[in-house]
């Protein structure tokens, strides 16, 4: 039996896994934009419910004065986003980044520095660390964080020892079901949004997820098509995702689930358009890409119901990715009818929230629309004003000739390295032997 304190550590993953992807919002009428969250945004929400839970993530709790009263961290200038980063600030870090690495625009060199700080020597990340030469806490070390900080970092392309080193990690972090857990440990339960997470950072890494297979022989999307709702449940609900037995549909995670059951990443590159193929029951159960086209299916059944969004909870941010997971398996006019929508109340959902920016430049960027005009917005240029100025810093600037420096090892620096050693060889071996003739 996992230890109270393991127990109440996966309780508290669990909350800030929902915090870090899912600010609440909620749909009105069909094309209205959907109203912001009250104060103090998604701390202590469930997956896939609106109900506050008791149990809030440690990282709130460790700052927690003796006076009762909460105590916010610091804002890095080099951050994305203003907000207190302690449950946040590598996921939305690494979000903005992949947002606009996947643009014509450039991230801010001290922002990427700072990412690069954040990863820890085993090649995980935490949720934040507020300074980067304290090593890390095992036990902190965040599933959903490392996974986007590695899409960020393959999105930047020249950060490969850096992905891999993210992606060992990943892998030695896997649970016996094929599973991984939102903050992995002895006693770790695997997680769903954590499992969709690690498997699109293993895709975008250059690796199929199908090699990565436990002891047991279960693979990761193995684990994660077993938490789909199938033919045990009523029609309306089959094909969507929960976040374990007896909890609610999830919108938000059925449309995680189906980018990464489709091998899709972020940004989603737009599949060749399928017909749309619902799970039929009595059946056997569906392989993988029969789960993703299912539950693909689930959300453009709500999309229609729901006027081109999702509503509920959590509308903002599972439209977004519904809009991904939808280009990704093939389904480009429903994707397109969604980001529409988004476009419709960018002006009103964008405000200068770096994940919400981000969230609808990926949204553009997988349905091909243009991200600089997105609903009269200039995306790129309203979310690199979140973050700090775009000047290369002087490590920034001569990182190029740090082959063994501390930020990475890539095979085109190397190669520029090798490439420079044997023209300089090549030069002096030439005035020697002109001298000699001489």
């Amino acid at each position: 039996m996992p230890s109270p304190r393991r127990r109440g550590r996966a309780a508290a993953a669990s909350v800030l896994t929902t915090a870090l992807l899912c600010p609440v919002w909620t749909g009105g009428a069909a094309g209205a934009a959907p109203t912001p969250p009250p104060p103090g945004g998604a701390l202590g929400v469930a997956v896939g419910t609106a109900t506050p839970r008791t149990t809030v993530p440690v990282s709130v709790v460790a700052r927690v004065s003796a006076g009762g009263k909460a105590q916010s961290a610091p804002v890095p200038p080099a951050l994305y986003g203003k907000s207190d980063p302690s449950t946040d600030g590598v996921y939305r870090q690494s979000l903005a980044v992949l947002a606009l690495a996947s643009t014509d625009s450039t991230p801010a060199p001290t922002a990427i520095e700072w990412l690069l700080g954040q990863q820890c020597a085993d090649g995980g990340f935490t949720a934040y660390r507020a300074d980067p030469a304290t090593p890390c806490d095992a036990d902190r070390e965040d599933t959903v964080a490392t996974a986007t900080a590695i899409e960020a970092l393959r999105a930047l392309r020249t950060y490969d020892t850096r992905v891999a080193r993210g992606v060992d990690w990943l892998r030695s972090k896997q649970l016996a079901d094929g599973s991984f857990a939102a903050v992995p440990g002895p006693n770790a339960i695997g997680d769903p949004t954590a499992t969709a997470a690690a498997i699109s950072a293993i895709v975008t890494s250059g690796i199929s997820p199908e090699l990565l297979r436990s002891p047991q022989g279960r693979t990761p999307t193995d684990a994660l098509a077993a938490a789909q709702l199938r033919c045990a449940v009523p029609e309306p609900d089959r094909g969507a995702f929960a976040a374990g037995p007896g909890a609610p549909v999830d919108p938000l995670l059925t449309a995680r689930s189906v980018l990464a059951l489709g091998y899709g990443t972020q940004p989603a590159v737009p599949a060749p358009s399928i017909a749309v193929t619902p799970i039929v029951c009595p059946g056997a159960e569906p392989n993988r890409q029969a789960a993703a086209q299912g539950g693909a299916a689930w959300l453009i059944a709500k999309l229609k119901a729901g006027g081109n969004h999702l509503g509920g909870p959590t509308d903002f941010d599972a439209t977004a990715a519904a809009v991904q997971a939808l280009s990704a398996t093939g389904h480009p006019a429903e994707a397109g009818a969604a980001v529409d929508w988004l476009a419709a109340g960018a002006k009103t959902m964008a405000g200068n929230d770096p994940v919400r920016l981000a969230s609808l430049i990926l949204a553009a960027v997988a349905t091909n629309r243009t991200v600089t005009t997105f609903g009269g917005l200039d995306l790129p240029n309203l979310l690199a004003a979140t973050g700090p100025a775009t000047t290369p810093t002087a490590d920034m600037t001569n990182q190029s000739n740090l082959i063994d420096g501390p930020e990475d090892h890539t095979l085109r620096d190397t190669v520029s390295a090798v490439i420079a050693v044997l023209l300089a060889a090549t030069l002096i071996l030439g005035m020697r032997h002109s001298r000699r003739e001489d």
